[in-house]
């Protein structure tokens, strides 16, 4: 197919069609990613056990570290791939892709070998301290990631691959796909079979290995793509290589310091028992109501935006800037309403016990505050990340986390003791929104000194 007629998806439309086109359906596949998290939740909390779930929320940062490697290769490699194509460099694309996918399996291997033969000193870790909550959160992660951190993290992969060169349908559909299939096998197996953690965590596996087969047939079966997943193409240029992670490190060090920092907040919280653990749980299923929705917008916007900024259009870049900025700012604010307004209603959503109950809607009135920081960082990162300014979203990204969140927590929690943990996100995201618009002001500006 004519290289014009592979990229004209990238232009010719007015920037809100564009935007339309290409974050539309990541948010679709995010929201369905949403529902079936919240799902997990919602039936693991019908057995009225706060142990159960808190294993999900004690799973998280061990969980997330898949995404981080997904995240490693992935977001770097839609960076490069989608400026690639704006350079009409087809051939260094596809190079990219195959490096990606295959590095992302190298990584996801060794933290499933690292989980096997040390898990209960990770338990410990991450604040497993009764024998309820440790026996619930190893059934979690051996299903979520012993068994199935392979198809899990390929799926994540495949969806930053196909979205980078403009194919967000198809990626949306797959992890459509295997959301709505969790969500079915959450009421088969956590509230027919009542095997609480472990079954959600068979139901993700499951529906995982349904999102990448789909995925997968929609790659290989593609005249057009530029996708090449067969390993002997494998190879090892170093300044693509460089560039890759490089670009996909801040993605990645967000997922490494955030799950260090929930680990952190796990531990501080376990001293105040298994209720304050469950109750936090909720509360950052609302925070991944707001993430989700931040994540589903940046990750559809960021080929467009590599493209452009590869074929040098620096007024498109910022035109699609302008209008993500205003998208985000309204949702964050009614983020900020729906919480602040409803917070009972929503919280009985999950859990009907009365303590739990209490406990998590003192935390969420508290915690939600976060949400206009934690959105326009993101945003940051992603903007910085597809004009390959690594350092950039590097320096956001460990600010935000290293910097701030960490010491906060500890710090806070000394003064305040579980509210302290718990306001510790909303200080930290809001002194980082104060950085990443300086950074974002200079880096623009910047860019038009370069240009010129």
């Amino acid at each position: 197919m004519p290289t014009s007629n592979r990229l004209s998806q990238f232009e010719g439309s007015s920037v809100p069609r564009l935007i339309a086109k290409f974050a539309v359906p990541t948010i679709l596949s995010q929201l369905v990613t949403l529902i079936y998290n919240l799902a997990d939740t919602y039936f693991v909390g019908q057995t009225g056990d706060p142990a159960q779930v808190a294993a999900l929320t004690l799973s998280f940062p061990i969980f997330m570290s898949m995404t981080m490697v997904a995240n490693l290769f992935g977001i770097g490699a839609n960076s490069y791939i989608s400026r690639s194509l704006g350079m009409r460099k087809q051939r260094q694309a596809a190079f990219a892709s195959t490096f990606a996918f295959y590095g992302a399996m190298a990584g996801v291997i060794i933290i499933m070998a690292v989980l096997l033969l040390f898990m209960d000193y990770i338990l410990y870790g991450i604040g497993a301290r009764t024998a309820e909550s440790a026996a619930a959160t190893e059934a979690y992660l051996k299903w979520t990631v012993i068994f199935g951190g392979i198809p899990t993290v390929s799926a994540l992969m495949m969806g930053h691959l196909l979205r980078a060169e403009g194919n967000t349908k198809k990626a949306s559909t797959g992890m459509i796909l295997g959301g709505l299939l969790n969500v079915a096998l959450d009421y088969i197996f956590v509230f027919m079979m009542d095997l609480g953690a472990e079954g959600a965590g068979i139901a993700t596996c499951i529906a995982n290995v349904v999102s990448l087969a789909y995925m997968l047939a929609v790659a290989l079966t593609n005249k057009r793509t530029i996708i090449e997943l067969n390993i002997l193409h494998l190879v090892f240029i170093k300044q693509m290589i460089k560039q890759i992670l490089f670009i996909g490190l801040p993605a990645a060090m967000i997922i490494i310091l955030g799950s260090t920092a929930n680990i952190v907040l796990t531990n501080q919280m376990s001293v105040y028992g298994d209720v304050s653990i469950a109750a936090f749980g909720i509360v950052q299923k609302f925070g991944t109501i707001a993430i989700q929705i931040t994540v589903g917008l940046t990750q559809g916007i960021m080929p467009l935006l590599g493209y452009h900024y590869g074929a040098g259009n620096m007024s498109r870049v910022k035109e699609i800037n302008r209008w993500s900025f205003g998208l985000l700012g309204t949702y964050a604010a009614f983020c900020v309403a729906a919480i602040e307004l409803f917070t009972e209603p929503l919280v009985m959503i999950f859990m009907r016990e009365p303590v739990t109950v209490a406990t998590a809607i003192t935390f969420a009135r508290a915690w939600i505050l976060c949400a206009p920081g934690m959105c326009f960082t993101n945003l940051f990162c992603s903007i910085f990340q597809a004009m390959g300014k690594g350092f950039e979203s590097l320096t956001l990204s460990v600010v935000r986390q290293g910097f701030l969140l960490i010491p906060l927590l500890l710090v806070l929690n000394r003064m305040f003791g579980a509210m302290g943990l718990v306001c510790s996100q909303p200080a930290a995201d809001s002194i980082t929104l104060v950085i990443g618009s300086v950074l974002y002001v200079k880096t623009i500006r910047k860019q038009g000194d370069e240009k010129k």
